[in-house]
């Protein structure tokens, strides 16, 4: 987990039932929340306590939320839910007996949220802090969030919807992948099984352009 500037730390808390009251809480939503024993709005990240110049329209703020967990059972349920309440970007931390989770999905902030991608995420573990790097905007700080959780690199002058698209095909091409090599190796016809190579092949090589670090 990153290491954020002492200027974004808020560390307010707030009752768990304001939430649910806010998000009209289905019973199922209402039942995983009492995995939760705290909400803590943990640090609010913005050009001003990034001390930084730039203000940018598309990512104004992001909340890091700290949920500190009655049990070993991360509350998914609620998090998406509250996520698509807040109309701003988020990263949830939940934490339980001195380990911590992470996760965090691309939200597209518009008249609406919009949820654009799964949940990535750490699974529980030792709490890990390690330097957040150079950042000069919101969106950095977001691409930097999005990039630590999903592991795959970015690229120099790649803006966060820009690298969650990105993400996203080569998700697709790994299945692809996957999907066709079974087929290879359940395949007994000849030129079907050539067919799968050469479509492999391109797919292989379309996952290989995806990854380099550089167009």
């Amino acid at each position: 987990m990153y290491i954020f500037s002492t200027k974004t730390i808020v560390n307010k808390e707030y009752k768990l039932s304001d939430f649910l009251k806010q998000m009209k809480a289905s019973k199922e939503v209402r039942e995983d929340a009492k995995k939760i024993k705290k909400v803590i709005f943990q640090n609010i990240i913005n050009s001003r306590t990034l001390n930084i110049n730039v203000e940018d329209n598309t990512y104004k703020e992001i909340y890091v939320i700290k949920l500190v967990l009655n049990v070993d059972d991360i509350p998914q349920l609620f998090i998406e839910e509250l996520d698509k309440t807040i109309k701003l970007h988020t990263y949830f931390i939940c934490e339980y007996d001195g380990y911590v989770m992470t996760e965090i999905a691309y939200k597209e902030i518009g008249n609406k949220v919009k949820i654009s991608s799964k949940y990535y995420k750490h699974p529980f573990k030792e709490l890990s802090l390690q330097e957040l790097p150079l950042v000069y905007s919101v969106s950095d700080v977001y691409k930097y969030l999005l990039n630590y959780e999903i592991n795959i690199n970015l690229r120099k002058n790649e803006n966060p919807e820009e690298y969650i698209k990105r993400v996203s095909q080569i998700n697709k091409l790994e299945f692809q992948i996957s999907k066709t090599e079974k087929a290879i190796q359940y395949e007994t016809q000849p030129k079907k099984k050539f067919e799968y190579n050469e479509r492999l092949r391109q797919y292989k090589k379309e996952l290989q352009e995806l990854m380099k670090e550089e167009d």
